[in-house]
């Protein structure tokens, strides 16, 4: 399902690779301070609101009190945190990493997934989260999104070639861009990603 909160958190990383500072290491394209042409109004603001506490959030309300069996906690996560620094870390990380193989970096993707029944912090367990995954040209296509990490020089590879080592067979049949699992791989053995999450959610923080 769509979540606003994607929309929302989009449009805060695209206004920050407009006003990102030296420390980004931008080299393609100039920046500047001014206001992006994808800023929203609070008017358009308040009527996306409307539309997602009408429609999904009810669901994953229902969903979030089904799952915990508790009637205190049915309330889905309706934010999530990035502190700003850490974002220009992120994205002066991935450009790094993509300049090191030759490949042009075009955005970044951001998925929809929920940590796992088994997470180690027990209040996010089953949550709505966000993956931030960079996307790079591949077939035609702008933003598809990839795995600079293992790459080769100049050919970026799709992050499902890697993931799906560790997905479900549920995850593998979803049909989409791209897709994450949480699903840990039965050897034991796992693979570093240049993917992001560690959010801090609201509720319940």
């Amino acid at each position: 399902m769509k979540n606003i909160i994607k929309t929302s958190i989009v449009l805060s990383l695209l206004m920050l690779l407009n006003s990102c500072n030296e420390k980004c290491n931008h080299e393609d394209h100039a920046v500047n301070n001014t206001r992006p042409s994808n800023a929203i109004t609070y008017k358009e603001m308040a009527a996306m609101f409307h539309q997602y506490d009408v429609g999904q959030k009810k669901v994953l309300d229902k969903y979030r009190g089904d799952f915990t069996g508790n009637k205190n906690d049915t309330i889905e996560s309706v934010s999530h945190y990035y502190e700003i620094n850490q974002l220009k870390q992120y994205i002066a990380y991935l450009e790094k990493i993509s300049k090191d193989k030759e490949i042009s970096l075009t955005g970044i993707r951001i998925f929809s997934a929920a940590y796992p029944k088994n997470y180690k912090d027990k209040s996010l367990s089953g949550r709505h989260t966000l993956i931030f995954m960079p996307t790079a040209e591949i077939e035609g296509n702008k933003s598809v999104a990839f795995e600079p990490l293992y790459s080769k020089m100049k050919t970026p590879i799709k992050f499902t070639e890697f993931l799906n080592k560790y997905s479900s067979e549920e995850t593998k049949q979803v049909m989409r861009a791209s897709f994450f699992s949480f699903l840990q791989d039965p050897s034991g053995d796992d693979l570093e990603s240049s993917g992001a999450n560690k959010l801090k959610p609201t509720p319940p923080m």
